[in-house]
């Protein structure tokens, strides 16, 4: 259960904890006081979407944090354990937005998402308000509602229904994939092309580099050559003696001197050394210039070589390595389609058996559907009953295909509500008929019926008496309090009876300090002044008092009935 709601600069609230209780919590308070901003707090805690026009006026941030106790089941336990969160005696759910636009949700300390929070509360509060009418009269919800209401026997069914429409899946999706047999042929034609492109060009790992460094030489041959032969030259000498000419008489010179100092052999080798080196060097420049004679043919070649490497490597994915991937790719796909006949008919029976079985577990799904939705009908009747709309009509239709093809995970059927909450009145969809009073009887009747199923520990019903008065009320007030028996019910009303029902009253109200506005919550000890005015407006008479206390006293005797 929700045990503490901790608020901090939302609207008119400027700091705000309340502490709520086991069974029927009621809030009640003047139109303004701050009733909706309590709901509105609770909402954004639990997952709805930030709006900063919340935060208190002068304000940088809000704060919002909802503590629970007694919370866990096994759905949660699951959930907890599958998002990583450890399981704690109290779970603490923290959410901070700012006026910066920085968000913030956080479960016991730990930073989270949105996706995960809101996974997480859904299994703890159910919140009932004006939305939730308009969600109910979209026929597209009706289906969903109808399994969880049938959980038990629905869920397995439902289970092997996905299955059976994930194979069936699988099956045609590969089956789609190879086409009819003209597109197969088509698809060949492309591929042979391809590939025979690709073998043709035979494009090297890198050979662009290879080439576009040829052909940087060639562009550049004029100055490469005349710096050749110009350091050849200057080797060989231009008009005089050449170096090695020059090292070998200065060689010759130090012959006739080396009796007279022991160091000059050494040196004399030295020179002899050079010679042979710098020899070698104009011997390797000539063979430079011999192997780089400039050829137009040779530059035709590379450019146009250059060009076809180019385009293949444009064409097939912008490297060598997507060359060969695709190669590789388009060579299997190649040799699929070439035996794709005998794959698709073994494909097509297996495809056909897949359908058969889906459309098999489809049915099963359907019959329990339909079994499901005579029990629901008949328990809906009876609450109807109860609220004042005894000759109400109430059908759930269910519309099937045994289209293999229209077939999903939710299986062959399309669910809708239809009532007539009169006699002699033909059933329609919830939206063309039903009134605002005669909807919120209908949620009533429907939120008691799946509070006992859901396993959901908090419910919160947003001013469920809309429409609703005279003897339908107190039969309302019932309804709340025997929902409240089994699990935490905290409800925002006007309606005095249901008022009466609480085994905690809170009153909201807002006073005005250091000129601002702020909006408070007491819990009641004695609630007869606020029933009274619940009675009778603001200005209530003397008589609405003992009217009040009667109410009360009503409403113990009703709640002592259920022990």
């Amino acid at each position: 259960m929700l045990s503490v709601l901790s608020i901090e600069n939302i609207a008119l609230i400027s700091k705000l904890e309340l502490e709520l209780k086991h069974g029927l919590n009621i809030l009640s308070g003047e139109t303004g006081a701050g009733k909706s901003i309590i709901i509105d707090s609770l909402n954004f805690v639990l997952g709805e979407r930030a709006d900063k026009s919340l935060i208190r006026y002068g304000a940088d941030y809000a704060v919002v944090q909802a503590t629970f106790e007694d919370y866990l089941t096994p759905a949660i336990s699951w959930y907890l354990d599958d998002m990583g969160i450890d399981v704690e005696d109290v779970l603490i759910i923290r959410r901070k937005m700012s006026t910066d636009g920085k968000n913030e949700c956080r479960i016991n300390g730990r930073l989270t998402n949105l996706s995960i929070l809101r996974g997480l509360t859904s299994l703890l509060v159910d919140i009932h308000g004006q939305h939730e009418h308009q969600s109910l009269l979209n026929p597209k919800n009706h289906l969903s509602l109808l399994d969880s209401i049938g959980e038990a026997e629905i869920k397995p069914a439902k289970e092997k229904v996905a299955s059976a429409y994930g194979k069936f899946a699988e099956i045609s999706n590969q089956l789609a994939d190879f086409g009819d047999k003209e597109e197969r042929e088509r698809r060949l034609d492309i591929l042979a092309y391809q590939l025979a492109e690709i073998d043709e060009a035979d494009v090297k790992e890198g050979e662009e580099e290879e080439l576009l460094s040829a052909r940087k030489r060639i562009r550049n041959m004029e100055k490469i050559l005349t710096a050749l032969e110009t350091a050849k030259s200057t080797l060989e000498g231009y008009n005089g003696e050449s170096i090695p000419a020059s090292l070998k008489s200065a060689s010759a010179n130090l012959n006739q001197i080396v009796d007279f100092d022991d160091e000059l052999p050494a040196i004399q080798d030295r020179l002899l050394s050079c010679k042979v080196e710098i020899e070698d060097i104009a011997d390797s420049l000539e063979s430079k210039v011999e192997q780089l004679g400039f050829d137009a043919r040779s530059a035709d070649t590379i450019e146009k070589r250059l060009e076809t490497v180019r385009l293949i490597t444009r064409r097939y994915g912008g490297s060598y390595e997507s060359i060969r991937k695709f190669y590789d790719e388009a060579n299997e796909e190649f040799d699929m389609l070439q035996n794709a006949d005998e794959t698709v008919a073994k494909l097509e029976k297996e495809v056909k058996i897949a359908g058969e079985n889906l459309i098999l577990s489809a049915e099963k799904l359907t019959k329990l559907r339909k079994a499901t939705a005579d029990k629901f009908e008949k328990t809906i009747l009876k609450e109807l009953a109860d609220l004042g709309m005894a000759g109400s009509t109430f059908k759930v239709q269910i519309d099937s295909t045994d289209n293999v093809y229209h077939i999903d995970e939710e299986g062959a059927d399309e669910v809708e509500f239809l009532i007539s909450p009169n006699v002699g009145e033909p059933l329609k969809p919830l939206a063309k008929i039903i009134s605002g009073g005669e909807m919120s009887r209908f949620m009533l009747a429907l939120k008691n019926i799946v509070a006992k199923i859901d396993g959901i520990g908090t419910m919160v019903f947003d001013e469920i008496d809309t429409g609703i008065s005279g003897n339908i009320s107190a039969v309302v007030a019932e309804k709340m309090c025997n929902i409240s028996r089994n699990r935490q019910v905290i409800a925002v009303t006007h309606m005095p009876s249901l008022a009466a029902m609480a085994d905690n009253h809170y009153l909201i109200a807002k006073s005005t300090e250091n000129g601002k506005t702020l909006t408070h919550v007491s819990l009641l000890k004695d609630d007869t002044d606020e029933l009274a005015r619940l009675i009778g407006g603001d200005s209530y008479s003397a008589y609405a008092v003992p009217h009040a206390k009667e109410m009360r006293a009503w409403a113990d005797r009703y709640k002592a009935s259920l022990k």
